[in-house]
């Protein structure tokens, strides 16, 4: 009752009939399944997606006999009999047409769909159609149950429905693949069940439906399936929320001042996912739609991952120079914190007009801006959140505010999320990847060096997964070319910054796509070629830009060799740095390693607990 009452949207109780039906329902469903030999199967009781669906009365979660995870979604009833619909019987629970028809037959849906239940003396769904919309809700609110990926099926079990004259309602199925099964067919549902669940103890469905957590897809290699529908990723409740307020303002306008969809989240909550998630959904219902992005490399990484797409993956100079106002349905700005004040002709010059918040929110019916505030990094990093919407209402136009709070990157774990931040605010946590109960999926390491990072990597890139090291830009970039070893933080080991986008070095990715081509292991990656992007191990190496001194961080401006050099206050140019090396941080979805050149710095993470590699 606890259970229930916490995942409640309302934080309501059980009734008493609830209760009743679980003791008798549930364990008749647990008594089948133990005898066909599958007890390891997991049963979910009252399980809701989202606040808005009605819950299910069970779902089914284990392995397929074919491979992959298997879902069963069952409708329970103890109703121990049911007739056919008829109207003489009153016309409660049937359509409005056939509800508001004094005389004649019922219409052909409420005939096939609908049955009279004694026991509430009026007409319900036939329990199959309740399945059917129990199966839809999934899709619609859970990316995960994409027939593509996995193997989701429903069935309605009246376990109580002995009566001879009621056995009708299993031989009518209202809705395609969904069969019916009463208390007279034990060896149609066990074939039905052992034809769906193997024996195999396996708890990974359990653990999707647990959680709800990133596993080991990556955004960008997976672009293409998002934008076209049929990702292995999930949406969580909020992106989903936010995917369909957004898509309902691109359907249809509303009176009023313009609406600005402004979604923030710190790294990691899928603003990116929600923004491919919606370009897919609007090119798809024929609406003109284009990607833009304050980070060229994660932008370019899109682009060539969604093929036959890649139109709608555009400039914002290309923008502010072929478009008119209000000519696009939709406008999204992913990465909004790395706009420049206006849009940019060159690496480093801004051109005069317009304001890149102007040219994003005059363009399309419908503009959205992707931003989190702790990722501005350099002095051309124009837009906090605060002065983006001041821009925005500036132009007259409603800001809508969403929040995305969830990780989804590092496994979904909200505590590396969270230690992170309160690491780089200098008031750091003692690292606790386990509680006893709830074991922390993220795995994190320190190293007292580069080669000891390095190895340990490069095991895991042996192993198949992707990797890669990146550092804070604490030492010169000498050349484009992917082979000067400029970063030195140890003596006897060196390697490049990742190569420019010019290059011709065999075997070296180009700048842009240095996170995602094989070779990129090789060079040392910045905040430049990481942002926006991701892989599923990663290494930081932190420089002596910031070292710990024992009650907080310390700033060498000496060691800054970015363009955030460029920043005049030192305590605006900590922040940047600090940033800096969170970007670096929230790159990957299954582990870190730190290595700081500072033996204070390797001493705190020590102290916090992180172990040794």
């Amino acid at each position: 009752m606890a259970c229930y009452k916490a995942a409640h949207p309302k934080g309501e109780e059980p009734s008493e009939s609830d209760t009743k039906s679980w003791w008798e329902s549930v364990y008749e469903v647990a008594t089948v399944l133990v005898d066909l030999g599958l007890g390891q199967v997991y049963i979910f009781v009252e399980y809701r997606v989202d606040p808005a669906m009605n819950p299910i009365d069970v779902v089914l979660a284990g392995k397929h006999p074919d491979g992959g995870l298997s879902f069963v979604a069952i409708e329970l009833k103890q109703w121990s009999e049911v007739e056919r619909p008829d109207p003489s019987k009153g016309r409660r629970g049937l359509c409005v047409q056939c509800r508001e028809s004094t005389a004649g037959p019922l219409c052909g849906d409420c005939a096939v769909e609908r049955v009279f239940a004694p026991c509430y003396n009026k007409h319900k769904k036939h329990p199959a159609v309740q399945v059917r919309d129990n199966l839809d809700a999934l899709r619609r609110h859970h990316s995960m149950f994409d027939d593509r990926y996995v193997h989701l099926a429903g069935a309605a079990y009246l376990h109580n429905l002995k009566d001879v004259d009621s056995q009708w309602v299993s031989r009518v199925r209202p809705a395609r693949g969904i069969p019916t099964f009463t208390a007279r067919q034990p060896k149609s549902l066990r074939d039905f069940l052992k034809n769906r669940f193997s024996p195999t103890m396996d708890a990974e469905a359990a653990q999707e439906l647990l959680a709800r957590r990133r596993s080991t897809p990556l955004l960008t290699s997976e672009a293409g399936a998002i934008v076209n529908g049929y990702t292995k990723f999930s949406l969580l409740e909020k992106q989903r929320k936010a995917v369909d307020n957004i898509m309902a303002s691109v359907r249809k306008q509303t009176p009023g001042a313009k609406k600005v969809y402004v979604v923030s989240g710190r790294a990691g909550t899928g603003k990116s996912l929600v923004a491919l998630t919606l370009l897919g959904e609007a090119l798809k219902g024929g609406s003109d739609a284009r990607f833009v992005s304050g980070g060229v490399a994660s932008r370019e990484n899109f682009k060539r991952d969604v093929k036959g797409r890649g139109q709608a993956f555009t400039t914002l100079n290309r923008v502010a120079d072929k478009l008119g106002p209000d000519e696009l349905d939709l406008l999204l700005c992913d990465e909004a914190h790395r706009l420049t004040e206006r849009p940019m002709t060159g690496s480093y010059s801004m051109r005069p007009g317009e304001s890149s918040v102007s040219v994003i929110v005059t363009r399309a019916k419908v503009p959205v801006f992707f931003i989190d505030g702790d990722q501005r990094l350099f002095a051309e990093d124009a837009w906090s959140e605060n002065d983006l919407i001041d821009a925005i209402q500036e132009l007259r136009a409603e800001v809508v505010p969403i929040r995305l709070d969830r990780a989804l990157r590092a496994v979904g774990s909200s505590t590396y999320d969270t230690w992170v931040q309160r690491l780089l605010l200098g008031d750091p946590l003692p690292w606790n990847p386990d509680n006893g109960q709830a074991p922390e999926p993220f795995e994190l390491y320190y190293a007292n060096s580069a080669a000891r990072m390095e190895k340990f990597l490069q095991s895991k890139l042996d192993a198949g997964a992707s990797a890669r090291m990146t550092a804070g830009m604490c030492w010169k970039w000498t050349d484009d070319t992917g082979t000067a070893p400029d970063v030195a933080p140890e003596s006897g080991w060196a390697r490049p910054w990742n190569a420019g986008d010019k290059h011709t070095t065999p075997g070296v990715p180009k700048r842009r796509f240095w996170a995602t081509d094989p070779g990129g292991f090789g060079q040392i990656g910045c905040v430049h070629t990481a942002q926006g992007l991701e892989y599923e191990w990663g290494g930081v190496i932190m420089g002596p830009d910031l070292t710990w001194t024992g009650q907080g961080w310390a700033l060498s401006r000496e060691h800054v060799h970015s363009k955030a050099s460029r920043v005049s206050s030192d305590g605006e140019l900590k922040e940047r740095i600090r940033n800096a090396y969170g970007v670096l941080m929230t790159r990957s979805i299954r582990g870190t390693v730190l290595y700081s050149v500072d033996p204070a710095t390797r001493q705190l993470f020590a102290d916090l607990g992180v172990p040794k590699i």
